[in-house]
Order: C-alpha cells, then structure tokens, then sequence
C-alpha cells in the first residue's frame, strides 16, 4: 500500500511538470501546432500569460482548463499592459507580445490550476525547408518537450540527445528533457522517406 502511494504521488508531481507537444506541419509552410500544458501557480492570479515569440504568428489560439475541460478566453496582450496587471517581470520589454490566458477564477492559496493551450505557429526563421528535408531550430526553455516530425520524413540529426520513437500514426517523434537553467538548444533534421 506503501508503494502504491509513493508511486501516486510521484505521478501527481510529474503530471504537473510543465509539456510541451511541437507538431510540425509541411516544411513548406513553416508551420507547427503547439500543445502546451502548465501550470498558475501564483496565489490570486486570475490570468497565465503565454510570451509569443518574436518572428512567430501565432494564429488557431484556444485554450482549456484541465480539471474540468471549459474553454478560456484569450487576449494577445503587450508586455506593458502584463507587466502593469503584474503577470510578467518588470525587465520585460513594453513591446514583447503574450497570449493572456483568463483562468476559471484566481489561484487559491497553497492551490495551481493547470492548463492547456493549443496554437499553431508560424516561424520560417526556426522551421524551414533544407535540401530533401527540413529544419527545426528552435530553442526550448520548457522542462518536457516532444516534436513530432512530419508525416512522410525521418529524422537524420539530432544536436541535443532525445528520446526517439515512432507513434501509433507512423509519425517520428523526438522527446527531449531539458535538464539546464535556461533554454535547451534543439535543432532536428530530417529528410522525405523515399
């Protein structure tokens, strides 16, 4: 019974280890779906502030509670107005771009509320057509991430060491841990299966 509950346990603190699932899309469009699981835990926040990244579009943004599957509104806010609301540090630049996320209600005391964003991205500067194949350059600054390769393509390279398996649809899928204090510099390379 012992290890039943250590093993529940361990599994309630990994589930709220932040994830994130990079899709890409054709190389042609330089286009990825994000699936992006995490965790408010900052008492009385009643938004989560998501950075979109310079040089990416972001377009098809939803989001949803965890615990019960309700959908949450969006904002596409500057970093003024989230640094102003307090959901972003004082160092962040007045034009920075993030999707304002607005939770069910404010973080309780000693509580999270865990969500999930989906959004697809399009970025020709991180994900782009090479040769018979594509480039994927983007650096990660999240805990756990998977990319799934595009239909039709293997992977050929690899410059951070992941976890490689092929998913139920065939697709190639690269998983990385990023065990650092800043951003894990993943760039994968794959080509068309001939």
């Amino acid at each position: 019974m012992r290890t039943l509950a250590l093993l529940l346990a361990a599994t309630a603190l990994w589930a709220a280890d932040d994830f994130t699932v990079y899709e890409l899309l054709a190389p042609s469009t330089h286009s990825f779906d994000i699936v992006y699981d995490v965790t408010q835990t900052r008492e009385g926040s009643p938004y989560f502030y998501n950075p979109i990244r310079p040089g990416s579009v972001a377009t098809n943004e939803r989001a949803i509670d965890l615990a019960t599957g309700k959908p949450l509104e969006l904002a596409t806010v500057d970093g003024k107005s989230a640094k102003a609301a307090g959901g972003v540090g004082p160092r962040t630049a007045d034009d920075a771009q993030y999707l304002r996320v607005k939770l069910l209600g404010p973080v309780p005391k000693g509580a999270e509320t865990r969500i999930r964003i989906f959004k697809t991205y399009t970025d020709p500067a991180s994900y782009y057509e090479k040769d018979d194949g594509f480039v994927f350059d983007r650096p990660l600054g999240i805990k756990r991430n998977l990319v799934v390769l595009p239909k039709g393509y293997e992977l050929i390279g690899s410059a951070s060491p992941a976890i490689v398996s092929t998913g139920a649809d065939g697709r190639i899928r690269a998983s990385f841990l990023n065990d650092r204090d800043d951003q894990l510099p993943v760039r994968i390379v794959g080509r068309k299966v001939k």
